[in-house]
């Protein structure tokens, strides 16, 4: 085993906590407090005390052993460390407590005096001191110790041997490189572009990077790239050279020119390094070479520039190389250096043109390295009881090539049950193997990093790392540290060095999703991270130990087990509490007094996992809390905030109870709730407010609200760094705009509302908004104004002129300005970096700046503006909009263009939406880069266009049928997705259809209260016999309240053999009424089957083709008569079944073992479900509100259910024969018949007892009509997937609830916008998710 740093983690690594210490006590003696005498002597005292100590620790935190004793004494250290630093924190609040009541010159003279305060103080200082003299004395013989037994304490040769690599692969099978191959060598054999010639013969070397965590594959896909065929026809030269940890370019370049001359045996005894470097020059001219240079490392001893320095130095013999004609004949390209790097900084050192960042390997390909290091030649077929366990361990490993191997190694020839659990249970074994390897990055970093990284520990795997919350408990612990001779730089500025140091180095991973930026730890690197973090660090999730370490001082603890340490005295020794909620639903979990009371010494305490109506006030007493994240609160933080002194940092979250949607209003007065108008807001529900005491916490530097809810700021507030979405509210009488003098820190959103109350220009300037340069988002609001018509009224203009934004600003809205003209910093260049605007309801605004002079603008929106007129050459600007993507103009009743002969004109432009705009006949300019356009209501826009040139290339074409006519057929022909929305009659060639050869995805989709319109279209798609003018590679057809002939529907879709999903409904039949079945005969490869409304339908015909289908919907179709057998349909996972009333049996012939999920609702005339068996892949099964349903399916055989709902089921007594499986989690029975409830409130009857027979069944208490039967906790979004969902508008909205609740990601944007149409009647209250 790896030898452990005694001193490792962030538990040992305690050297700035005293120097801080140090510190904290010299500006006490030198203070101007008038301390008494024996007060000074201790306060000597300890300084000297603590230096000492300090000298050991240094020493400590350089070395590494494994000797028990000597890891006590180190233990024994830090104990008495944290008491006096508590001690120090108790004595620095007392300080600040007399300052604050007595004001700074009466405080001087009282703090010395011989105060009872300050004698329990002196007291325990001279406790403290006892306890620090015993370790200074105890530290002596420590540093003799380690200064004698240098084999206890040396370095681990694990940790600094240097790894040895070659060019020549061990791999006979290398699994899921080939597109890294691939990509990677054609960039390197590719010829060279303007940056790699230097002029006719000579090349830039150029240089290419493979960046990743240790034992991701970097050195084998370097090895693959090396040894490929085209390498070697393209390169004169190869050449391998391992860097590794220990860099030495005297050696490096040795090894190099051995490389060129063959290995042959060189003298290089009298070359100094000038020579060497002449050499290689000589050796490599005229020659085309592939430089590989793996793992190499950033040499942590050294800075940036000194690295970067070595580095130039190495190559700079090589950064112009000439090639020889006959090389430039056969390929014109020069040489290239491939490096291999964990860290990200290396590769940006060394100027890489690209940076390739490798990530894990495939599911699949994962799977096949880890049988082949398994099983051998083995067959795993054999062994079918480990599949589910394989897969599994395939998954914890995330593509980890190395430890894909090492585990795979070590089960190899151990083929049973138990010993493939264990390591599943207990994750990656070897550490020799693996975390050695990835610990020799840890011990490079600086100490500073080290305590940092191994702080991360308390995250799970997966954890999105919020970069501000992070530095901010790294400064709360005191890693983060102030340069002495850099004084101006904040210690937030430095974490997020420190933060970027370690992303650098690959410690964090980013991932981008659209515009959002999150930060992750590889799996193994979480695992690295409590290796090293020792005994201190601790987090307890689903399956850990409740048992807490002895010398524990930062825990992290899902919110589920939080209960478990109500009783737990070791809770006292910590310095950070986090609690984790890993769902966006509140389990309403809350920590209680018991747990608050013993958290004395807590620095940070993260309770965004529970669930509080209200701040404890048990919290205002944590004296050393520097860092508090919550859940939004229902009440408003309390004033007793104000006794948390040391607090640096507050984080307010989003919390799913109190969402804009619902307030606690129960709980709430109700003088929450106003009817308020235009322009004001209902306090309740977005918005959160702080106390005016919390102006006391004179350290408090940071707060953030969740962006969810809006600050409500005032002018009495004196706040530091407010990060968020503010707003402000102009009272009448009561607060003025002035108020927003002072708060200039603000950063995100900020929000001015009431604008109306600014009476003057004078009075609005002194909001000083250009001087808030961290605002990027900014919103200005006018509500009602008096005397709207009054057009002599300037005040307005003056008011808006003066509101000024600084020139950082992103995003902004004007809504409701009353005034007539722009403001002048509109119709300048100031806002160059403005992205978005937005202006709508200002009525007077009669013509705009020339808002296509702004370079960054790429969305612009002009809302309800009904005396705008002129869209002109002062509107372009003399730029034309260069990167606008997005235009959208609505509601503009007086709006013309005033047309322009200008090409120039929207050179970028992506999106076109216009509505209600009957003025605009003509677009201004030419066709070329559009292809989003959307023109609503009654409006016929006629389009210049490029003839020979215009294409919706690859795009999405989204019109009303009456603009169809603007487009020719030829301009079709690239379009792969098209939506078409049925206006009114009209006629479209059948030719336009024709030429669609690239078309994927077609939707045609009714509008307004008749659908006959859609009727000539449906005609021209396809005619009575069904041949279609579509092409047969549609994949995706939807036809919304459209009208058709059903008859010819089945010969139509019998030519589109390569459809994937299919949407109808609600669609009605032209001529008289009749009833038809659909036939499907040819869709085998159909996947996706929803049919909504279709009254017509009364079967499905051939359904023996859909092989392939895998979700299957059926809805409100009123004369289905059977639905298909799904013995037919073997791929089928999702069935749902809704208000289908003439169905009266669902049939099964065989075993089915795809069906995950079965859904049937309100199908009043299914009597039975004996038919379904041995669905063994079920996981979850709904049936609800059907009327005449007495009989469930045996269950035996349904091994995976997991949820089960039985809803409003009225005719069913009772419940499966054989009992409920054993795998099922959830059970709940809502408005049974009234004999089986009965058994159940009762506890007692043979289906009751079929339910308590299942192990850990938990009877909840009758609520609203249900009961619940919980037997293990499940996230509540798996109960959401399954869960009843009642009174949607239309089918589009089927899947909201669903696709959200399996991505937390997507309900973390979505927060509280649920749709209206939405009632989760679990409980039959009729509420929104979050009101249950």
């Amino acid at each position: 085993m790896a030898e452990v740093s005694a001193t490792s983690g962030v538990g040992w690594i305690i050297s700035p906590i005293i120097r801080k210490m140090v510190s904290a006590v010299r500006s006490y003696i030198s203070s101007q407090f008038s301390w008494k005498s024996e007060m000074m002597s201790d306060l000597k005292n300890l300084e000297a005390t603590l230096v000492d100590i300090l000298m050991v620790i240094d020493k400590a935190e350089k070395q590494s052993s494994n000797d028990i004793s000597q890891v006590m004494s180190l233990h024994q250290m830090k104990d008495a460390i944290c008491e006096a630093d508590d001690f120090l924190d108790e004595f620095d609040y007392m300080v600040q407590e007399k300052i604050e009541h007595l004001g700074m010159a009466s405080a001087v003279l009282s703090i010395g005096k011989r105060l009872v305060r300050i004698e329990k103080l002196r007291s325990k200082l001279q406790e403290v001191l006892k306890t620090l003299g015993r370790v200074r004395s105890s530290s002596g013989m420590f540093a003799q110790v380690m200064a004698g037994e240098s084999s206890s304490f040396s370095h681990s040769p694990d940790c600094v041997s240097t790894r040895a690599t070659g060019p020549i692969l061990h791999e006979d099978t290398i699994f899921g490189r080939t597109k890294e191959i691939d990509e990677l060598t054609s960039l390197l054999v590719r010829e060279c572009d303007e940056h790699s010639c230097y002029d006719g013969q000579t090349f830039n070397t150029v240089v290419h990077s493979i960046v990743g965590v240790g034992g991701i594959g970097k050195t084998t896909l370097a090895q693959a790239i090396y040894n490929d065929e085209r390498i070697t026809e393209t390169f004169d030269l190869k050449i391998w050279v391992c860097v590794s940890n220990n860099f030495d370019k005297t050696r490096i370049i040795k090894e190099i020119i051995a490389c060129i001359d063959g290995g042959e045996n060189i003298e290089f005894t009298n070359f100094n390094f000038s020579m060497l470097q002449q050499k290689l020059r000589r050796s490599l001219d005229l020659k085309r070479f592939l430089l590989v240079l793996d793992d190499v490392w950033f040499d942590e001893r050294f800075g940036e520039y000194r690295n970067s320095e070595m580095w130039k130095e190495l190559i700079a013999p090589i950064k112009k190389i000439n090639i020889s004609p006959r090389a430039l004949y056969t390929k014109r390209t020069g040489s290239k250096i491939l490096l291999t790097t964990r860290a990200e900084l290396v590769a940006k050192m060394l100027d890489s043109r690209t940076l390739f960042f490798l990530q894990g390997l495939g599911k699949d390909d994962s799977r096949m390295l880890f049988r082949k290091c398994a099983f051998g030649n083995m067959n795993p077929a054999d062994y079918p009881e480990l599949k589910t366990i394989e897969d599994q361990i395939v998954e914890n490993l995330k593509g980890s090539a190395l430890a894909l191997k090492v585990i795979g190694g070590h089960l190899s020839g151990k083929y049973n049950t138990l010993d493939w659990n264990r390591v599943l249970q207990e994750g990656v074994l070897n550490p020799n193997d693996i975390m050695t390897i990835l610990r020799s990055s840890y011990e490079s970093l600086p100490k500073y990093l080290q305590q940092c990284f191994a702080y991360c520990s308390l995250f799970p795997k997966g954890y999105c790392i919020d970069p501000k919350r992070l530095i901010h408990m790294w400064t709360a612990q005191g890693f983060v540290r102030q340069d002495e001779n850099n004084t101006n730089t904040t210690l937030e500025d430095i974490g997020r060095g420190y933060f970027n140091g370690l992303l650098d180095r690959s410690f964090f991973q980013m991932l981008r999703r659209g515009d959002q930026v999150h930060y992750i730890m590889h799996d193994l690197m979480s695992d690295l991270a409590l290796h090293v973090s020792g005994s201190e660090c601790h987090r307890v999730e689903h399956g850990s130990q409740f048992e807490l370490p002895h010398y524990i001082r930062h825990l992290s603890v899902s919110v589920e087990h939080l209960e478990n340490f109500v009783n737990c005295d070791r809770l006292r020794r910590l310095r950070s509490l986090i609690v984790l909620n890993k769902s966006w639903f509140c389990f309403n979990f809350n920590l209680t007094h018991g747990i608050l009371c013993k958290l004395k010494g807590v620095r940070v305490l993260d309770l965004s996992g529970c669930c509080m109506k209200r701040l404890p006030n048990a919290v205002s007493n944590l004296i050393h809390l520097r860092f508090l994240a919550i859940q939004r609160t229902c009440y408003t933080l309390p004033k007793s905030i104000s006794r948390l002194r040391h607090l640096r940092a507050l984080f307010v979250q989003y919390h799913s109870c109190y969402s804009s949607q619902k307030f606690c209003s129960q709980q709430c007065s109700s003088r929450n709730f106003f009817n308020l108008r235009r322009g004001q807001r209902n306090t309740s529900g977005r918005y959160f407010s702080l106390p005016e005491s919390i102006n006391k916490l004179s350290n408090l530097v940071h707060v953030d609200i969740e962006r969810s809810y809006a600050l409500m700021l005032t002018g009495k507030h004196q706040l530091p760094c407010v990060e968020g979405s503010g707003e402000f509210h102009v009272g009448k009488k009561g607060q003025s705009i002035v108020g927003l003098e002072d708060l200039n820190a603000l950063r995100g959103e900020l929000a001015i509302r009431l604008l109306e109350n600014v009476k003057t220009g004078e009075e609005a300037a002194k909001a000083h908004l250009d001087l808030k340069k961290h605002i990027t988002k900014l919103e200005l609001e006018w509500g009602l104004v008096e005397n709207d018509g009054d057009t002599s009224n300037d005040s307005n203009f003056d008011v808006l002129n003066v509101l000024k934004p600084h020139p950082n600003l992103v995003d902004i809205t004007i809504s409701g300005y009353p005034g007539a003209r722009s403001p002048t910093w509109l119709n300048s260049s100031w806002l160059s970096s403005l992205q978005l605007i937005c202006l709508r309801d200002c009525k007077r605004w009669e013509v705009l700046p020339p808002l296509g002079d702004l370079p960054s603008l790429k969305t612009l929106e002009v809302r309800r503006m009904k005396e705008l007129k002129v869209l002109g050459q002062e509107f372009f600007g003399l730029k034309g909009f260069p990167s606008l993507e997005r235009l959208l103009l609505e509601r503009l009743p007086k709006v013309e263009w005033s047309l322009v002969e200008n090409y120039q004109l929207f050179p970028a432009l992506i999106h076109l939406s216009i509505a209600g705009c009957p003025r605009l006949r003509q677009y201004p300019t030419y066709l070329r880069t559009l292809r989003h356009i959307a023109i609503l209501d009654e409006e016929q826009i006629h389009f210049k266009v490029f003839m020979d040139n215009f294409e919706l290339t690859r795009s999405f074409c989204c019109m009303l049928s009456s603009f169809f006519h603007v487009l020719h057929a030829h301009h079709l022909e690239f379009v792969e997705n098209m939506k078409i929305y049925v206006d009114h009659f009209v006629h479209i060639p059948k030719a336009a259809f024709n030429n669609m050869k690239s078309l994927k995805e077609l939707t045609v989709h009714g509008l307004g209260p008749s659908w006959e319109n859609t009727y000539p279209i449906i005609s021209t798609l396809w005619d009575e016999s069904g041949a279609t003018a579509l092409p047969t590679s549609l994949q995706y057809l939807e036809l919304l309240k459209c009208h058709m002939r059903a008859s010819s529907l089945s010969k139509f879709l019998s030519n589109l053999i390569c459809l994937d999903t299919l949407y109808l409904g609600p669609c009605e039949t032209v001529g008289m009424p009749c009833q038809l079945p659909l036939s499907v005969h040819q869709l085998r490869t159909l996947r996706r089957l929803h049919i909504f409304g279709c009254g017509w339908l009364i079967s499905l015909e051939g359904s023996e083709a859909l092989v392939s289908l895998k979700e299957f919907f059926l809805t409100n179709c009123d004369n289905l008569e059977s639905v298909p057998d799904m013995e037919n349909m073997p791929s089928l996972q999702t069935l749902r079944l809704r208000s289908c009333p003439q169905v009266t049996r669902l049939c099964q012939s065989g075993c089915h073992t795809a069906l995950q999920e079965l859904r049937i609702e309100s199908c009043d005339g299914l009597a039975s479900l004996e038919d379904l068996h041995d669905l063994v892949s079920l996981r979850k099964m709904k049936v609800a509100e059907c009327s005449a349903l007495i009989a469930l399916p045996d269950m035996d055989t349904f091994y995976s259910l997991k949820i089960l709902v039985i809803h409003r089921c009225t005719q069913l007594r009772v419940l499966p024969r054989n009992g409920l499986p054993v795998s099922l989690e959830v059970f709940f029975l809502i408005e049974g018949h009234p004999l089986l409830e009965k058994q159940f409130e009762q506890k007692h009857g043979p289906d009751y007892n079929k339910v308590a027979a299942l192990s850990g069944c938990m009877c909840r208490k009758k609520e609203h009509g249900f009961l619940a039967f919980l037997l293990t906790r499940v996230e509540i979004k798996e109960f959401l997937k399954i869960s009843v969902v009642k009174e949607f508008e239309d089918h589009n909205r089927l899947h909201w609830l669903e696709e959200r609740s399996s991505s937390p990601d997507k309900l973390g944007c979505q927060r509280g916008k649920w749709p209206a149409s939405l009632r989760l009647c679990c409980c039959s209250c009729g509420k929104v998710p979050t009101a249950c």
